[in-house]
Protein backbone atom coordinates (compact mmCIF):
# COMPACT_ATOMS: atom_id res chain seq x y z
CA UNK A 1 0.00 0.00 0.00
CA UNK A 2 2.46 2.29 0.76
CA UNK A 3 4.71 1.76 -2.51
CA UNK A 4 1.05 2.18 -4.43
CA UNK A 5 1.14 5.41 -2.31
CA UNK A 6 5.14 6.48 -3.62
CA UNK A 7 4.01 5.59 -6.83
CA UNK A 8 0.97 7.06 -7.18
CA UNK A 9 2.66 10.76 -5.26
CA UNK A 10 5.58 10.94 -6.80
CA UNK A 11 3.55 10.47 -10.47
CA UNK A 12 1.49 13.39 -9.83
CA UNK A 13 4.57 15.53 -8.83
CA UNK A 14 6.36 14.61 -12.29
CA UNK A 15 3.12 15.16 -14.04
CA UNK A 16 2.38 18.47 -12.64
CA UNK A 17 5.86 19.73 -13.18
CA UNK A 18 5.79 18.34 -16.78
CA UNK A 19 2.17 20.24 -16.95
CA UNK A 20 3.77 23.68 -15.89
CA UNK A 21 7.10 23.33 -17.77
CA UNK A 22 6.40 21.05 -20.43
CA UNK A 23 3.00 22.40 -21.36
CA UNK A 24 0.86 25.01 -19.69
CA UNK A 25 3.86 27.52 -19.45
CA UNK A 26 1.91 30.22 -17.39
CA UNK A 27 -0.72 32.67 -19.23
CA UNK A 28 -0.95 36.28 -19.50
CA UNK A 29 -4.12 37.67 -20.60
CA UNK A 30 -2.72 40.83 -20.46
CA UNK A 31 0.14 39.87 -22.55
CA UNK A 32 -0.98 42.36 -25.05
CA UNK A 33 0.12 44.79 -22.54
CA UNK A 34 3.76 43.71 -22.04
CA UNK A 35 4.48 41.21 -24.57
CA UNK A 36 7.88 40.89 -23.22
CA UNK A 37 6.03 38.45 -20.52
CA UNK A 38 6.53 35.59 -23.49
CA UNK A 39 9.52 36.95 -25.56
CA UNK A 40 12.82 38.27 -24.17
CA UNK A 41 13.18 39.92 -27.72
CA UNK A 42 10.53 42.13 -26.37
CA UNK A 43 12.56 43.33 -23.87
CA UNK A 44 13.66 46.76 -26.03
CA UNK A 45 11.30 48.75 -25.49
CA UNK A 46 11.17 52.88 -26.43
CA UNK A 47 10.34 53.16 -22.81
CA UNK A 48 11.40 51.80 -18.91
CA UNK A 49 8.69 50.15 -17.91
CA UNK A 50 7.71 48.15 -14.53
CA UNK A 51 4.42 45.68 -15.03
CA UNK A 52 3.44 43.76 -12.07
CA UNK A 53 0.47 41.48 -13.03
CA UNK A 54 -2.00 38.60 -10.54
CA UNK A 55 -4.08 36.10 -12.40
CA UNK A 56 -6.57 34.30 -10.30
CA UNK A 57 -7.59 30.85 -12.59
CA UNK A 58 -10.81 29.28 -11.91
CA UNK A 59 -12.28 31.50 -8.86
CA UNK A 60 -14.35 29.57 -6.21
CA UNK A 61 -12.19 26.32 -7.02
CA UNK A 62 -10.05 25.01 -4.18
CA UNK A 63 -6.67 24.90 -5.34
CA UNK A 64 -6.75 26.74 -8.50
CA UNK A 65 -3.59 27.99 -9.91
CA UNK A 66 -2.51 31.23 -9.39
CA UNK A 67 0.11 33.73 -11.17
CA UNK A 68 2.07 36.88 -9.78
CA UNK A 69 4.99 38.09 -11.29
CA UNK A 70 6.86 41.69 -11.99
CA UNK A 71 9.11 42.42 -14.57
CA UNK A 72 11.24 45.44 -15.71
CA UNK A 73 12.61 45.86 -19.10
CA UNK A 74 14.08 49.22 -21.46
CA UNK A 75 16.21 49.65 -23.86
CA UNK A 76 19.43 50.63 -23.24
CA UNK A 77 19.36 54.79 -24.63
CA UNK A 78 21.80 55.57 -28.18
CA UNK A 79 22.00 51.49 -28.22
CA UNK A 80 20.62 48.44 -29.96
CA UNK A 81 20.44 46.27 -26.65
CA UNK A 82 17.90 46.20 -24.31
CA UNK A 83 17.51 44.53 -20.75
CA UNK A 84 15.10 43.06 -18.49
CA UNK A 85 13.71 40.72 -15.86
CA UNK A 86 11.08 38.70 -14.36
CA UNK A 87 9.97 37.28 -11.10
CA UNK A 88 7.22 35.11 -10.80
CA UNK A 89 5.54 32.73 -8.21
CA UNK A 90 2.74 30.42 -9.84
CA UNK A 91 0.73 28.31 -7.09
CA UNK A 92 -1.76 25.52 -7.98
CA UNK A 93 -3.19 22.93 -5.13
CA UNK A 94 -0.48 22.32 -3.23
CA UNK A 95 2.67 22.43 -5.57
CA UNK A 96 4.49 25.87 -6.52
CA UNK A 97 7.30 26.94 -8.43
CA UNK A 98 8.97 30.47 -8.44
CA UNK A 99 11.32 30.97 -11.01
CA UNK A 100 13.84 34.50 -11.97
CA UNK A 101 15.27 35.22 -15.00
CA UNK A 102 17.41 38.35 -16.87
CA UNK A 103 16.98 39.05 -20.31
CA UNK A 104 18.80 40.46 -22.83
CA UNK A 105 18.01 41.41 -26.64
CA UNK A 106 19.84 42.82 -29.50
CA UNK A 107 18.34 44.66 -32.52
CA UNK A 108 19.76 44.48 -36.32
CA UNK A 109 18.37 47.18 -38.54
CA UNK A 110 17.23 45.83 -41.57
CA UNK A 111 16.15 49.27 -43.34
CA UNK A 112 15.33 52.78 -42.08
CA UNK A 113 11.76 50.88 -40.80
CA UNK A 114 12.81 47.59 -40.11
CA UNK A 115 14.68 45.87 -37.60
CA UNK A 116 14.85 42.57 -36.33
CA UNK A 117 15.40 41.33 -32.52
CA UNK A 118 17.01 38.74 -30.85
CA UNK A 119 16.67 37.94 -27.03
CA UNK A 120 17.67 35.91 -24.36
CA UNK A 121 16.18 35.08 -20.84
CA UNK A 122 18.13 32.60 -18.30
CA UNK A 123 17.74 32.05 -14.37
CA UNK A 124 16.42 29.32 -12.33
CA UNK A 125 13.77 27.96 -11.24
CA UNK A 126 12.67 25.96 -8.02
CA UNK A 127 9.30 24.14 -6.95
CA UNK A 128 8.16 23.44 -3.72
CA UNK A 129 5.61 22.06 -1.36
CA UNK A 130 3.75 23.15 0.84
CA UNK A 131 3.63 20.86 3.63
CA UNK A 132 1.18 22.01 5.57
CA UNK A 133 -1.00 20.76 3.27
CA UNK A 134 0.41 16.72 3.07
CA UNK A 135 -1.06 14.00 5.23
CA UNK A 136 2.55 12.93 5.79
CA UNK A 137 5.06 15.26 5.30
CA UNK A 138 8.16 13.25 6.36
CA UNK A 139 7.23 10.67 3.49
CA UNK A 140 10.55 9.94 1.39
CA UNK A 141 8.90 10.35 -1.68
CA UNK A 142 8.37 14.18 -0.83
CA UNK A 143 11.68 14.14 0.70
CA UNK A 144 12.88 13.36 -2.70
CA UNK A 145 11.03 15.30 -5.10
CA UNK A 146 12.45 18.66 -2.68
CA UNK A 147 16.03 17.30 -2.20
CA UNK A 148 17.34 18.44 -5.82
CA UNK A 149 14.57 21.34 -7.41
CA UNK A 150 16.68 23.90 -8.25
CA UNK A 151 17.10 23.96 -11.82
CA UNK A 152 18.40 26.22 -14.74
CA UNK A 153 15.97 27.84 -16.94
CA UNK A 154 16.42 29.71 -20.34
CA UNK A 155 14.39 30.95 -22.92
CA UNK A 156 14.96 32.57 -26.81
CA UNK A 157 13.20 34.54 -28.91
CA UNK A 158 13.34 36.33 -32.31
CA UNK A 159 11.22 39.50 -33.25
CA UNK A 160 10.49 41.14 -36.89
CA UNK A 161 9.19 44.74 -35.92
CA UNK A 162 8.48 47.34 -38.79
CA UNK A 163 7.41 51.12 -38.87
CA UNK A 164 4.00 49.92 -39.98
CA UNK A 165 2.91 48.31 -37.10
CA UNK A 166 3.34 44.78 -37.99
CA UNK A 167 5.41 42.57 -35.18
CA UNK A 168 6.51 38.79 -36.03
CA UNK A 169 7.50 36.83 -33.20
CA UNK A 170 8.19 33.68 -32.25
CA UNK A 171 9.83 32.21 -28.81
CA UNK A 172 11.32 29.00 -27.20
CA UNK A 173 10.02 29.25 -23.40
CA UNK A 174 12.22 26.49 -22.29
CA UNK A 175 15.72 25.74 -24.03
CA UNK A 176 16.64 23.80 -20.93
CA UNK A 177 15.61 19.82 -20.51
CA UNK A 178 14.15 19.34 -16.79
CA UNK A 179 14.49 16.54 -14.61
CA UNK A 180 11.94 15.59 -12.62
CA UNK A 181 12.94 14.02 -9.76
CA UNK A 182 11.32 10.28 -8.77
CA UNK A 183 11.72 7.24 -7.01
CA UNK A 184 14.50 4.96 -7.43
CA UNK A 185 12.15 3.05 -8.96
CA UNK A 186 11.26 5.39 -12.02
CA UNK A 187 13.28 6.51 -15.24
CA UNK A 188 13.78 10.46 -15.69
CA UNK A 189 11.10 12.64 -17.55
CA UNK A 190 12.16 14.71 -20.30
CA UNK A 191 11.25 17.14 -22.63
CA UNK A 192 12.56 18.67 -25.84
CA UNK A 193 13.20 22.47 -26.16
CA UNK A 194 11.21 22.38 -29.23
CA UNK A 195 8.47 20.68 -27.67
CA UNK A 196 6.61 24.12 -26.69
CA UNK A 197 7.27 27.04 -29.16
CA UNK A 198 5.10 30.25 -29.19
CA UNK A 199 4.01 32.11 -32.28
CA UNK A 200 2.49 35.60 -32.48
CA UNK A 201 1.69 38.57 -35.36
CA UNK A 202 0.44 41.28 -34.04
CA UNK A 203 -0.31 44.91 -35.28
CA UNK A 204 0.17 47.67 -33.25
CA UNK A 205 1.10 51.38 -34.61
CA UNK A 206 2.47 54.53 -33.30
CA UNK A 207 1.12 57.84 -34.04
CA UNK A 208 2.11 60.98 -33.14
CA UNK A 209 0.59 63.24 -30.50
CA UNK A 210 -1.87 65.80 -31.38
CA UNK A 211 -2.58 69.44 -30.85
CA UNK A 212 -5.24 69.76 -28.32
CA UNK A 213 -6.97 72.54 -26.06
CA UNK A 214 -6.59 71.56 -22.29
CA UNK A 215 -8.34 73.38 -19.58
CA UNK A 216 -5.99 73.78 -16.56
CA UNK A 217 -7.05 75.66 -13.23
CA UNK A 218 -9.24 77.53 -15.40
CA UNK A 219 -6.12 78.36 -18.09
CA UNK A 220 -7.23 77.42 -21.76
CA UNK A 221 -4.23 76.19 -23.77
CA UNK A 222 -2.89 74.26 -26.64
CA UNK A 223 -0.95 71.22 -25.71
CA UNK A 224 0.64 68.43 -27.56
CA UNK A 225 -0.64 65.07 -26.09
CA UNK A 226 2.50 62.17 -26.15
CA UNK A 227 2.39 59.87 -28.56
CA UNK A 228 0.29 56.94 -28.69
CA UNK A 229 -1.36 53.70 -30.28
CA UNK A 230 -3.56 53.53 -33.39
CA UNK A 231 -7.16 52.67 -32.47
CA UNK A 232 -7.51 49.40 -33.69
CA UNK A 233 -4.90 46.68 -32.64
CA UNK A 234 -4.79 42.66 -34.05
CA UNK A 235 -2.95 40.10 -32.36
CA UNK A 236 -2.86 36.21 -32.91
CA UNK A 237 -0.96 33.87 -31.00
CA UNK A 238 0.16 30.15 -31.48
CA UNK A 239 1.15 28.36 -28.78
CA UNK A 240 2.21 24.77 -30.00
CA UNK A 241 2.77 21.88 -27.38
CA UNK A 242 3.66 18.48 -28.23
CA UNK A 243 1.94 17.41 -25.35
CA UNK A 244 -1.34 17.74 -27.08
CA UNK A 245 -2.87 20.91 -25.82
CA UNK A 246 -1.98 23.36 -28.29
CA UNK A 247 -3.80 26.77 -28.03
CA UNK A 248 -4.46 29.20 -30.86
CA UNK A 249 -5.79 33.14 -29.40
CA UNK A 250 -7.25 35.68 -31.50
CA UNK A 251 -7.34 39.29 -29.56
CA UNK A 252 -8.79 42.64 -31.13
CA UNK A 253 -8.31 46.09 -28.53
CA UNK A 254 -10.08 49.13 -29.41
CA UNK A 255 -8.04 51.89 -28.33
CA UNK A 256 -11.14 54.42 -27.38
CA UNK A 257 -9.28 57.53 -26.06
CA UNK A 258 -5.60 57.63 -25.47
CA UNK A 259 -6.89 57.43 -21.92
CA UNK A 260 -8.91 53.62 -21.84
CA UNK A 261 -9.53 50.78 -24.18
CA UNK A 262 -11.60 48.00 -24.32
CA UNK A 263 -10.74 44.38 -25.98
CA UNK A 264 -11.75 40.86 -26.54
CA UNK A 265 -9.89 37.70 -26.98
CA UNK A 266 -11.24 34.23 -28.26
CA UNK A 267 -8.93 31.14 -27.65
CA UNK A 268 -9.39 27.97 -28.62
CA UNK A 269 -10.55 25.39 -27.08
CA UNK A 270 -11.28 28.45 -24.23
CA UNK A 271 -13.53 30.44 -25.35
CA UNK A 272 -13.55 34.09 -25.10
CA UNK A 273 -12.31 36.80 -22.67
CA UNK A 274 -13.31 40.48 -22.15
CA UNK A 275 -10.62 43.20 -21.47
CA UNK A 276 -10.59 46.85 -20.80
CA UNK A 277 -7.71 49.05 -19.39
CA UNK A 278 -6.92 52.88 -18.51
CA UNK A 279 -3.91 54.83 -19.16
CA UNK A 280 -2.61 57.70 -17.24
CA UNK A 281 0.42 59.93 -17.40
CA UNK A 282 3.24 57.25 -16.50
CA UNK A 283 0.86 54.34 -15.19
CA UNK A 284 -1.33 51.69 -17.43
CA UNK A 285 -3.96 49.65 -15.70
CA UNK A 286 -5.31 46.71 -17.71
CA UNK A 287 -8.23 44.12 -16.56
CA UNK A 288 -9.51 40.63 -18.40
CA UNK A 289 -11.99 38.15 -17.60
CA UNK A 290 -12.86 34.95 -18.15
CA UNK A 291 -16.34 33.38 -18.06
CA UNK A 292 -16.92 30.66 -15.55
CA UNK A 293 -17.96 28.02 -17.70
CA UNK A 294 -14.72 27.71 -18.92
CA UNK A 295 -13.54 24.75 -19.63
CA UNK A 296 -16.78 23.61 -18.81
CA UNK A 297 -20.41 24.97 -17.98
CA UNK A 298 -20.44 25.69 -14.34
CA UNK A 299 -16.99 24.86 -13.06
CA UNK A 300 -15.96 28.08 -11.25
CA UNK A 301 -16.81 31.97 -11.00
CA UNK A 302 -14.35 32.50 -13.95
CA UNK A 303 -10.36 33.49 -14.03
CA UNK A 304 -9.63 37.21 -13.13
CA UNK A 305 -6.13 39.16 -14.83
CA UNK A 306 -4.77 42.29 -13.49
CA UNK A 307 -2.11 44.53 -14.81
CA UNK A 308 -0.11 47.88 -13.23
CA UNK A 309 2.93 49.20 -15.30
CA UNK A 310 4.51 52.25 -14.64
CA UNK A 311 7.15 53.53 -17.33
CA UNK A 312 10.14 55.46 -16.00
CA UNK A 313 12.14 58.12 -17.50
CA UNK A 314 12.80 59.80 -20.92
CA UNK A 315 12.25 57.75 -24.36
CA UNK A 316 15.02 55.83 -25.33
CA UNK A 317 16.26 56.14 -28.98
CA UNK A 318 17.36 52.99 -31.00
CA UNK A 319 20.57 53.76 -32.37
CA UNK A 320 19.96 53.50 -35.87
CA UNK A 321 22.84 52.98 -39.12
CA UNK A 322 23.96 56.42 -39.68
CA UNK A 323 23.06 57.62 -43.49
CA UNK A 324 25.36 58.90 -45.65
CA UNK A 325 24.86 62.77 -45.60
CA UNK A 326 24.95 64.14 -49.06
CA UNK A 327 26.47 67.62 -46.99
CA UNK A 328 30.00 65.30 -46.95
CA UNK A 329 30.16 64.18 -50.03
CA UNK A 330 32.40 66.18 -51.82
CA UNK A 331 35.96 65.24 -51.50
CA UNK A 332 39.05 67.69 -50.91
CA UNK A 333 36.85 70.30 -48.95
CA UNK A 334 40.38 72.18 -48.20
CA UNK A 335 40.51 73.51 -51.85
CA UNK A 336 37.14 75.38 -50.82
CA UNK A 337 38.62 76.50 -47.60
CA UNK A 338 39.56 80.34 -48.71
CA UNK A 339 36.34 80.86 -49.95
CA UNK A 340 35.63 82.98 -53.43
CA UNK A 341 33.46 85.49 -50.94
CA UNK A 342 36.28 86.41 -49.18
CA UNK A 343 38.19 87.96 -52.30
CA UNK A 344 34.77 90.20 -53.06
CA UNK A 345 33.88 91.19 -49.65
CA UNK A 346 33.52 94.56 -50.34
CA UNK A 347 30.94 94.37 -53.06
CA UNK A 348 28.34 91.18 -51.66
CA UNK A 349 26.16 91.70 -54.74
CA UNK A 350 28.99 89.52 -56.76
CA UNK A 351 28.32 86.21 -54.67
CA UNK A 352 24.75 86.65 -55.72
CA UNK A 353 23.75 83.38 -57.12
CA UNK A 354 22.38 83.55 -60.39
CA UNK A 355 18.57 82.72 -60.06
CA UNK A 356 16.15 80.85 -61.75
CA UNK A 357 12.29 80.44 -61.62
CA UNK A 358 12.86 77.36 -60.44
CA UNK A 359 12.23 76.85 -56.72
CA UNK A 360 15.66 76.11 -55.20
CA UNK A 361 15.89 74.05 -51.29
CA UNK A 362 19.13 75.16 -49.30
CA UNK A 363 19.70 73.10 -45.99
CA UNK A 364 21.15 76.04 -44.16
CA UNK A 365 22.84 75.84 -40.73
CA UNK A 366 23.03 80.06 -40.06
CA UNK A 367 22.20 82.98 -41.09
CA UNK A 368 24.56 85.99 -40.48
CA UNK A 369 23.95 90.08 -41.52
CA UNK A 370 27.78 90.31 -41.36
CA UNK A 371 30.23 88.32 -44.20
CA UNK A 372 33.33 87.73 -41.99
CA UNK A 373 31.44 86.33 -39.41
CA UNK A 374 29.60 83.58 -42.08
CA UNK A 375 32.91 82.95 -43.56
CA UNK A 376 34.57 82.39 -40.30
CA UNK A 377 31.81 79.99 -39.11
CA UNK A 378 32.20 77.96 -42.69
CA UNK A 379 35.64 77.43 -42.52
CA UNK A 380 34.64 75.99 -38.72
CA UNK A 381 31.93 73.52 -40.95
CA UNK A 382 34.68 72.24 -43.72
CA UNK A 383 37.21 72.22 -41.07
CA UNK A 384 34.64 69.61 -40.06
CA UNK A 385 34.34 67.90 -42.84
CA UNK A 386 31.14 69.78 -44.61
CA UNK A 387 30.48 71.15 -47.85
CA UNK A 388 29.86 74.71 -46.57
CA UNK A 389 29.00 77.34 -48.81
CA UNK A 390 27.35 81.01 -48.01
CA UNK A 391 24.31 82.15 -49.99
CA UNK A 392 23.28 85.71 -49.98
CA UNK A 393 19.43 86.09 -50.02
CA UNK A 394 19.03 89.82 -51.03
CA UNK A 395 15.41 89.64 -50.14
CA UNK A 396 16.01 88.85 -46.60
CA UNK A 397 19.97 90.81 -46.82
CA UNK A 398 21.44 87.50 -44.92
CA UNK A 399 24.18 85.87 -45.18
CA UNK A 400 23.80 81.94 -45.20
CA UNK A 401 25.58 79.09 -44.61
CA UNK A 402 24.19 76.22 -46.30
CA UNK A 403 25.42 72.90 -46.83
CA UNK A 404 23.26 71.50 -49.65
CA UNK A 405 21.69 73.40 -52.65
CA UNK A 406 19.29 71.08 -54.42
CA UNK A 407 15.96 71.59 -56.53
CA UNK A 408 13.94 68.79 -54.68
CA UNK A 409 12.66 68.96 -51.65
CA UNK A 410 12.03 66.22 -50.54
CA UNK A 411 16.43 65.70 -50.69
CA UNK A 412 16.88 68.45 -48.71
CA UNK A 413 13.88 67.54 -45.63
CA UNK A 414 15.89 64.38 -45.50
CA UNK A 415 19.15 65.95 -45.57
CA UNK A 416 17.80 68.70 -42.82
CA UNK A 417 16.62 65.15 -40.91
CA UNK A 418 19.47 63.28 -40.76
CA UNK A 419 22.00 66.64 -39.71
CA UNK A 420 19.14 66.52 -36.87
CA UNK A 421 19.78 62.74 -35.72
CA UNK A 422 22.64 61.86 -36.40
CA UNK A 423 24.78 65.30 -35.85
CA UNK A 424 25.51 68.36 -33.58
CA UNK A 425 24.06 70.58 -36.20
CA UNK A 426 20.76 70.69 -34.21
CA UNK A 427 19.82 73.85 -36.14
CA UNK A 428 19.57 72.90 -39.02
CA UNK A 429 16.32 74.03 -42.06
CA UNK A 430 15.25 74.61 -44.72
CA UNK A 431 15.42 77.79 -46.56
CA UNK A 432 13.17 77.92 -50.14
CA UNK A 433 14.11 80.71 -52.71
CA UNK A 434 12.02 81.37 -55.38
CA UNK A 435 14.29 82.97 -58.55
CA UNK A 436 13.02 85.67 -60.62
CA UNK A 437 13.91 85.27 -64.47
Amino acid sequence: MRYFFNFFLTSILAMSCMNVHAQNYPVYNNFYVNPFFYNPAEAATDFSYIYLTHRQQWTGVEGAPQLSSISFNTLLNETRAGVGGKVSSYKRGILSTTDITLSYAYGVPLSKTNWLFFGLSGGVISNGIDLTKVTDPNDPALANYLSNNIQPVANFGMLFRSASGLNLGVSLPQLFTPAFNASSNFGGTAVSPFDNIFITAYYRRKVEGKIVSRTKRGVRSRVKTSDANAPLELYLNYKYSAAGNSQFEVLAKLNLSEYFWLGASYKLPYGFTGNLGFNYQRFTLGYSYEPGGQPESGFSSGTHDIILGIRLGDQKKFKRVIPVLRSTLNANPAERHTARFQETVEDPDNITRDESAKKKYYVVIRAFADFTQADAFKKKLISDKYNAEIFYYAKEKKYYVHLLETTKQSDANEEVKNLKNYTKLKEARVLIVTGSK
